[in-house]
């Protein structure tokens, strides 16, 4: 195969990824789970790599000797539903080809890393498409805290103080169903763990209709206390107010607002009481 050629199907790939989990769906499938036939256009593994070559620059830092240290686990996210219909081997060669770039950068800007370079491919429903996040992985914490360190000594102040977990938040649901209405809590973490919603026990918030999905919906609180909804691919929808959202789409939730996981109606209330 010539350079031209290769260099033409690597840069096709993640296209490809994406046209190939849209014509399996078909258009009217399309159409009733909110999905738009959106490949993307132009975004391809060149580009891709770029924006991740761009990120291990910018994350790059100097250790005690002063030689320049980069990430090494590069973190595939795909979008949930992309990842859940796309062929395992167009994730598999998505993969090789973020790594085996990863390695050639790493080496040819001579930077050294903390350990062996990897690729993890998390789904993420509250990502498009499919994105790279470089990261230092399990050395994180403590990379952040020595930063800490030393700028706490540069300005000569107090040592720093040991690192507290996110203040869990209280939200009541009060569920709506035929039969009557029910309130359950549920805790959240800032920037935490995603909660699921849907129609099996194992749910976080469980909702016993037929109309709503065995996992029908993702629920999540950001950095900054916003709560958020993003369907997971259920039959008979999410909706905001009456608005049913796109596949996968996250949308804001704010006190007041009605959501509908299928026909069952959920309002949402942050910051309850809690008894001590």
């Amino acid at each position: 195969m010539s350079k031209d050629k290769e260099k033409k199907r690597d840069e096709a790939l993640v296209e490809r990824l994406m046209r190939r989990v849209l014509e399996g769906m078909g258009s009217v499938v399309d159409r009733k789970l909110g999905r738009e036939a959106d490949t993307q256009s132009g975004f391809t593994t060149s580009k891709l790599i770029e924006r991740m070559k761009r990120l291990i620059e910018e994350r790059t830092r100097e250790d005690e000797k002063g030689q320049r240290l980069a990430p090494h686990l590069l973190k595939l996210k795909v979008e949930w539903g992309t990842h859940s219909e796309a062929p395992p081997e167009y994730i598999k060669e998505l993969e090789t080809e973020v790594l085996a770039a990863a390695i050639d950068y790493i080496n040819d800007q001579r930077l050294r890393t903390l350990a062996p370079v990897k690729v993890e491919t998390t789904v993420d429903i509250f990502t498009t498409g499919i994105a790279v996040d470089p990261s230092y992985g399990e050395f994180e914490e403590k990379l952040r805290e020595e930063d800490e360190a030393r700028r706490r000594a540069e300005e000569g102040g107090p040592p720093p103080p040991k690192p507290q977990a996110s203040p869990e938040v209280r939200v009541a649901a009060r569920v709506t169903l035929p039969k009557g209405t029910d309130e359950k809590i549920l805790v959240f973490r800032p920037g935490g763990k995603r909660l699921n919603a849907g129609r099996v026990s194992d749910n976080d918030l469980q909702l016993d209709h037929p109309s709503v999905s065995k996992i029908h919906a993702s629920l999540v609180m950001n950095r900054e206390g916003t709560l958020l909804v993003a369907d997971t691919g259920s039959t008979n929808g999410t909706f905001v107010n009456g608005r049913r959202i796109a596949y996968g789409e996250a949308r804001h939730i704010e006190d007041g607002d009605v959501i509908g996981f299928g026909d069952v109606e959920v309002r949402f209330k942050k910051n309850v009481s809690q008894k001590s």
